[in-house]
C-alpha cells in the first residue's frame, strides 16, 4: 500500500513535519575533511582598523559634515593666507579709494568718466562763440549748414556749460551720461593713473568703506579672530571642564555632590553681566600694565583690548560646565569596569587612572564637545564686538564690522552682507561638521 501523504490544507496554520524533518538529513560528504582551498577561504585575514580610521571612515560617508568641512577650510584659508596676498592692511587708510563698490569701473570706463568730467567741469569748456563756430565746421564737414534755432541752443548750451562748477558735475553724472555698467573691480582714481602707467595694482574687490579701507582684507582679519577666538575658548573650556568633570566623577560621594553644586551654583549667573563687569573692573588695570612699559605682554593686551580679556576669563569661569557635566557622566560609567578595578589592585593612584585609562576612554566626547564649542564662542564674541564691547580698535571682527555698517545700510548694504554671510556660514558649517564628528566618534552608531 504506497503512503498516503496529507495534503496541507489551505490557510492552515500548522506547519509541515515532514518538511521540518527533512532538515536533519546531511549529504553522504558532510563529514569529510576540508581541503586546503575550502580551509584558506573559511577565514579570511582582514587588516586591523584603528577608532580613529573606523570613525574617518565613517565620518567620509557623511556627506553634508564633507562639504561643511571643506567650506570651513576655504573660510580658514581665506582668512590667514589672504592677508599675506592682498598688500592692504586692515587699518590702511588709501587716500582717493573712500567708498568705492565692490563692483566698479574698469579701466577703459573710467578714461571715458575722466574725459566727461575735464570736459565740463572747467578744462576743454567753450565760449558761446567758440561753440558755434565749431558746430558749424562739424556741420560743414557733414555737408550740412546749421539753422539759427540749432545756433541758438548751442550758445544756451554753451552758456549753462560755463556757468557750472567742478562739483555740480559729479562721477555720477558722468556714468548715467555716458550709459556705462558697473564692472569689476574697484579702483581709485590715484590707481588708475597707476594703472594706466603700467604698475600693478591690486582691485579692492569687495570695495573700500568711508575711510578708504579695504573691506576684503578687515574680512580676512575678522574671520582670523573670530576662528582664533572660538578655537583658543574652546581649548580653555576643554582643559577646565575635563580636569573638573573627571575629578568630580571618579571620587563621587561628598566630593562629587559639592563640586555638582558648584557647577548649578554657576549654571545661574548670566554670562553677559560677568563679561560686562570684568570689561569694566580690568579696563583702569590693563591700561595701567600698557603704560607700564614696551614688552611683548604690554604690546598683546592693547591688541586684545579689555573686552577680549575679559571674554575669555568668563569663558574660564562659566563656560566649562556643560563639558565637566559630560565628561562625569563619562566617567561614572567608565569606574566600573574591569580594567579600572585591576588598575587600582596593581597601586595605581587616582589621578594616574584619570589620565592613562579614563580620559581616553572619554576621547569622543570630547572632541566632539570642543569642536561644537568653537561655533558658540565666535558666535558670541561677533554679538559682543556687534554691541560695541568687543575686539578695540583698530582691531577688527565679523561683529564689528556688521556694527560698522549698519550706519549706511540703505546706501551701502554691502558692508553688512558680506561679513554677515561670511559669519553665518562659519557657524552654520562649523555646527554641521560637529554633528557629524559627533556620529561619527560615537561606538554605539557603528554599522
Amino acid at each position: 500500500m504506497a503512503e498516503h501523504k496529507r495534503k496541507k490544507t489551505f490557510g492552515s496554520l500548522q506547519p509541515d513535519i515532514e518538511d521540518i524533518l527533512s532538515w536533519n538529513e546531511l549529504p553522504g560528504d558532510a563529514f569529510e575533511a576540508a581541503t586546503t582551498e575550502e580551509r584558506e577561504n573559511f577565514i579570511q585575514d582582514r587588516k586591523s582598523v584603528s577608532y580613529w580610521a573606523d570613525a574617518w571612515r565613517r565620518l567620509r560617508k557623511n556627506t553634508v559634515a564633507m562639504v561643511a568641512l571643506c567650506i570651513v577650510v576655504i573660510i580658514a584659508l581665506f582668512a590667514f593666507i589672504g592677508p599675506m596676498v592682498v598688500p592692504y592692511t586692515y587699518k590702511q587708510q588709501v587716500r582717493g579709494s573712500e567708498s568705492l563698490h565692490p563692483w566698479h569701473y574698469s579701466l577703459e570706463d573710467q578714461k571715458r568718466i575722466s574725459d566727461y568730467l575735464e570736459e565740463h567741469n572747467g578744462a576743454g569748456k567753450l565760449t558761446p562763440d567758440e561753440a558755434v563756430e565749431k558746430a558749424r565746421a562739424e556741420a560743414a564737414a557733414a555737408g550740412k549748414t546749421l539753422s539759427r534755432v540749432e545756433e541758438a541752443k548751442i550758445r544756451a548750451q554753451a552758456n549753462v556749460s560755463q556757468g557750472q562748477t567742478a562739483e555740480e558735475v559729479t562721477q555720477a553724472d558722468a556714468v548715467k551720461a555716458l550709459g556705462i555698467q558697473s564692472k569689476p573691480f574697484g579702483y581709485s582714481m590715484q590707481e588708475l593713473q597707476r594703472k594706466a602707467a603700467g604698475e600693478d595694482v591690486f582691485p579692492h574687490v569687495f570695495g573700500t568703506d568711508e575711510q578708504g579701507r579695504d573691506i576684503m582684507v578687515r574680512v580676512m582679519v575678522g574671520a582670523r579672530v573670530s576662528i582664533i577666538v572660538g578655537v583658543c575658548a574652546a581649548l580653555l573650556v576643554l582643559v577646565i571642564g575635563a580636569l573638573y568633570g573627571s575629578i568630580s566623577g571618579y571620587c563621587g560621594g561628598m566630593v562629587d555632590t559639592v563640586m555638582q553644586r558648584i557647577v548649578e551654583l554657576i549654571y545661574s549667573i548670566p554670562e553677559m553681566l560677568i563679561i560686562l563687569l570684568l570689561s569694566a573692573t580690568l579696563k583702569p588695570a590693563l591700561e595701567q600694565f600698557q603704560n607700564s612699559g614696551n614688552g611683548p605682554l604690554q604690546n598683546l593686551v592693547t591688541i586684545l583690548g579689555p573686552n577680549i580679556i575679559a571674554m575669555f576669563i568668563a569663558f574660564g569661569l562659566l563656560y566649562w560646565v556643560t563639558m565637566s557635566r559630560i565628561i562625569r557622566g563619562q566617567i561614572l560609567q567608565l569606574k566600573q569596569q574591569e580594567y579600572v578595578t585591576a588598575a587600582r589592585a596593581l597601586g595605581a593612584k587616582g589621578g594616574r587612572i584619570i589620565k592613562r585609562h579614563l580620559l581616553p576612554n572619554c576621547v569622543g566626547q570630547i572632541v566632539t564637545t570642543t569642536f561644537l564649542q568653537i561655533p558658540s564662542a565666535i558666535f558670541l564674541e561677533s554679538f559682543l564686538s556687534f554691541v560695541g564691547v568687543g575686539v578695540s580698535a583698530p582691531l577688527t571682527s565679523l561683529g564689528s564690522m556688521c556694527s560698522e555698517a549698519l550706519s549706511g545700510l540703505t546706501t551701502y548694504p554691502y558692508r553688512l552682507f558680506i561679513p554677515a554671510a561670511i559669519l553665518s556660514l562659519l557657524i552654520l558649517c562649523l555646527n554641521l561638521f560637529g554633528d557629524g564628528l559627533r556620529d561619527a566618534l560615537d561606538p554605539r552608531l557603528k554599522k
